[in-house]
């Protein structure tokens, strides 16, 4: 009875450490981007707009995606943190980790804010 009482509290553990704080099983769903405007103006009427991508997964993620339809800037963002990976699709952070909870940030200008949402990610091997 104590060994099977040991193995469904470890089950239940490894079970609730690979969900992300929403309760979903860590997935795009666990990734939160947040876009503001930032009140700034470039290029006489581009808005500046500053994009988190925070990872909300008990669990550090890497190869972070998202869909990016259209996305376009006239300043330079560091490609590093964000950049076109593949028809439409670009990646966070280089592929790198996010660690639980951590935020990567960048900042675009255009006339108009782009609707971007996660798409995929990896699930570090080391949670």
């Amino acid at each position: 009875m104590a060994t099977a009482l040991k193995l469904l509290t470890l089950a239940l553990f490894f079970s609730v450490s690979l969900r992300g704080t929403n309760g979903d099983r860590c997935g795009a769903s666990s990734i939160q981007v947040q876009t503001i405007n930032t009140g700034a103006t470039v290029s006489g009427s581009d808005t500046v707009f500053e994009v988190t991508v925070k990872n909300l997964c008990a669990c550090s993620v890497r190869n972070v995606r998202l869909d990016g339809g259209g996305f376009a800037t006239t300043v330079e963002v560091d490609p590093s943190v964000f950049r076109a990976d593949n028809g439409g699709v670009y990646l966070v952070n280089g592929g790198q980790p996010i660690a639980s909870m951590a935020a990567v940030s960048f900042r675009y200008a255009w006339d108009h804010f782009f609707q971007l949402t996660p798409r995929s990610l990896e699930v570090d091997g080391q949670c």
